[in-house]
């Protein structure tokens, strides 16, 4: 199955990707612009599916959506001519959505002739509220209620002394702990490093020990809500995407207690067949280095986890310099296959500043371009630092649940009375989505 623009992508060979992803790109969305995200959080469909009226609508909502969260207030004028939609149709799907909450009315434009004041609509940042738990640290737990623009309205923290002590039922009761601060609660989301399957079941998280846990399941069933799961390097991907500086296709490093990556090409990110695409932590890069504890030998997150490169900086402060280009060189080896299979560009690297600083960067860079450019390139690969900061995780998995409920938006019949939030059940068929 292929999720395009916003979606997940689940194939056999990138190249079946590729060409598939060509075709949706000309033959649905045309020439959008890149920067606009016009074909935001789109829904699935693949070339040969018969495309059905809901699919339209659903494609629309989603470019609609992606066009004004990028965006500063727009009139439905403007927003027809952003995404190529009629102005009927454009009228048509900014209406639904104030209805549902997910736009709201943001004043009057400037006019620039004589008559009416078109009516300007934003991302409606009041109404809905998400609540989001991101797992991907080390002895912490971070959890916040969000607003639909991905942004932390409260948060809180909890610190453990033992990473195994952290079980599904704490990551229940943080998220509990937020309910009084969230007004109408649209869904949950919980970024979990590990991989993830696409019913929310987490497989396997070395972090926690956990293996084969129902996490969207456990939570639908205690807050009768749905809950999107995802793997950390996912959201946090989303996250750069559309809060920072990440652009459409490129490569997403984690560097934190384990490695990890996330790769989206033309706004699709790539799962691959068993949900564990961008687990890169495993690799070897030296058959005969150091002991992993997966049991191989020189596995990548020997050399450039955060806690294996803080001991050796300890261990010789002196040789931090020769340290942190020897790890980046070690992530670019690893990087370079794809990045030329892939003809890429961008690639994101997010960790620790005393880590993931020029030294470790420049290093990757240049290790990437000596190993993967050529002649028939006419430019270098870049290597850069998230710009999201330390929230990038909690935002990005914030816009993943907003991805899967606009996904099946019409399942909302009427928005409930102010003070009533919408329940699985009135979220039909939404907690196979994600």
């Amino acid at each position: 199955m292929i999720w395009p623009i916003g979606g997940m992508v689940r194939c056999s060979t990138y190249f079946q990707y590729a060409a598939t992803a060509l075709y949706l790109r000309s033959v649905m969305f045309g020439t959008t612009d890149d920067n606009a995200l016009s074909c935001f959080l789109s829904p699935s469909m693949t070339v040969t599916k018969k495309h059905e009226p809901a699919d339209v609508r659903i494609n629309n909502r989603m470019m609609v959506f992606g066009q004004i969260f990028s965006s500063c207030p727009m009139s439905r004028a403007q927003i027809g001519r952003k995404t190529g939609l009629s102005r009927v149709a454009a009228c048509e799907v900014v209406s639904d959505m104030l209805d549902k909450h997910f736009l709201m009315e943001n004043g009057y434009e400037q006019p620039t002739r004589p008559g009416k004041k078109g009516t300007l609509v934003s991302v409606d940042d009041q109404y809905w509220n998400v609540i989001v738990l991101d797992l991907s640290m080390p002895f912490l737990l971070q959890a916040a209620v969000m607003n639909l623009r991905g942004e932390i309205v409260t948060r809180v923290e909890k610190s453990f002394d033992k990473i195994t002590t952290v079980t599904p039922e704490t990551v229940i009761a943080l998220a509990e702990s937020l309910l009084d601060g969230a007004s109408h609660i649209l869904g949950f989301g919980v970024a979990v490093p590990g991989i993830v399957d696409e019913d929310g079941v987490v497989v396997e998280t070395a972090n926690f020990g956990w293996k084969n846990v129902p996490l969207r399941k456990m939570f639908q069933q205690h807050f009768g809500k749905f809950c999107a799961v995802d793997n950390d390097a996912n959201s946090a991907l989303i996250g750069e995407r559309f809060c920072g500086t990440g652009r459409a296709t490129g490569i997403f490093v984690q560097i934190a207690v384990g490695v990890g990556a996330a790769l989206l090409i033309d706004d699709s990110l790539v799962l691959g067949i068993h949900h564990a695409a961008g687990e890169i932590g495993h690799v070897v890069v030296d058959p005969d280095g150091p002991q992993c504890t997966c049991g191989k030998r020189g596995c990548l997150e020997t050399f450039i986890s955060a806690a294996n490169l803080r001991r050796r900086i300890n261990e010789n402060p002196l040789d931090r310099t020769t340290i942190l280009q020897e790890a980046g060189r070690s992530l670019g080896h690893v990087l370079a296959p794809s990045v030329s299979l892939l003809d890429l560009d961008d690639i994101f690297v997010y960790g620790s500043k005393d880590i993931v600083d020029d030294i470790f960067l420049g290093a990757t860079e240049y290790a990437i371009n000596a190993e993967a450019a050529s002649t028939l390139q006419n430019h270098s690969i870049r290597v850069q630092q998230c710009s999201c900061g330390n929230d990038i995780v909690l935002r990005g998995e914030s816009i993943a649940v907003v991805q899967a409920v606009l996904r099946n938006a019409n399942e909302y019949k009427k928005v409930p009375p102010v003070g009533l939030e919408p329940t699985t059940q009135d979220l039909k068929g939404l907690c196979s989505a994600n």
